[in-house]
């Protein structure tokens, strides 16, 4: 998991370093998105970092769609499936009196 999570942070910072170099430098970028330039490149990088961050990243850059496209997707397809039972709930301890 940690290996794939990894490859996926690489692949998207090249995907973002050739989509922003055609139209911006790092600080361009930076600044439209309200980051450092630091966090920019650690994005290109593929260093991991805030998810937030990220995602205002790839939304400037128009990337951010498609991804949420496939969460959409996968999220109805779970929420189309019939739910599991869930088990009943111990009763509730009875509230005792503080009479002493």
């Amino acid at each position: 998991m940690q290996k794939e999570a990894s490859s996926l942070n690489q692949s998207l910072g090249q995907l973002v370093k050739q989509i922003r170099a055609e139209s911006m430098d790092q600080s361009e970028l930076a600044v439209r998105v309200g980051l450092s330039r630091n966090t920019i490149s650690a994005i290109e990088n593929g260093k991991a970092v805030n998810s937030e961050a990220l995602f205002a990243v790839l939304a400037q850059l128009n990337l951010l769609q498609p991804i949420t496209a496939v969460v959409e997707q996968q999220l109805a397809q779970f929420n189309n499936q019939p739910q599991k039972k869930q088990r009943k709930q111990r009763k509730a301890n009875p509230e005792l009196s503080n009479d002493f």
